[in-house]
């Protein structure tokens, strides 16, 4: 995993993240930073925003590379007083050829009463789809840090406290070497 750090591509999507925020100024939001360690390009499949949340800046990233870190910035809605709860689904290729989906999850709660939360699964192919409310419940049952493994795949997600939270989600591929390790 030391390829996460090379050439400091993370403290680079980081400084671009924190500059979508201080372009967005004041209010919920949620840094998200998400690093691809599957070995083959991860391609956006969907998304979902609930309490009308969406995006500060560029989309969604439509593909990210192996070995490559993604970020974006998701908001509240503007005037209301709501928090940044989102969704996004990737997918890869495991070790075996087979499609798998991988889902990211984040909230970061308007209020401070409530607790951010982080969310990840893995499954076959469209898993996910029509399960938005499942998953949201999933999502409000979670705590700042979540793990998900599926066949050979992982991710993990973690999410800091505060309003302006960073989000961070590693997804990889297992090899079969580490798979047989104790």
């Amino acid at each position: 995993m030391s390829v996460m750090l090379d050439d400091d591509r993370k403290g680079l999507a980081t400084r671009y993240v924190h500059k979508l925020k201080q372009l967005y100024g004041d209010g919920v939001s949620t840094l998200c930073l998400v690093y691809n360690a599957t070995g083959h390009s991860l391609v956006k499949r969907a998304n979902q925003d609930w309490w009308n949340g969406s995006l500060s800046g560029p989309d969604y990233p439509s593909v990210i590379s192996n070995g490559q870190w993604a970020a974006f910035l998701h908001v509240h809605d503007q005037g209301a007083a709501t928090g940044s709860l989102g969704a996004v689904v990737y997918q890869g290729t495991s070790v075996k050829g087979s499609e798998l989906d991988f889902l990211i999850a984040w909230s970061t709660p308007w209020s401070e009463v409530y607790s951010n939360t982080a969310y990840c699964e893995i499954g076959d192919t469209d898993f996910w789809d029509g399960h938005w409310d499942e998953i949201e419940q999933k999502l409000g049952s979670s705590g700042y840090t979540w793990n998900s493994m599926f066949e050979d795949a992982e991710i993990d997600a973690q999410i800091e406290p505060g309003t302006s939270p960073e989000f961070t989600a590693v997804i990889r591929i297992i090899t079969p070497v580490e798979l047989s390790e104790p």
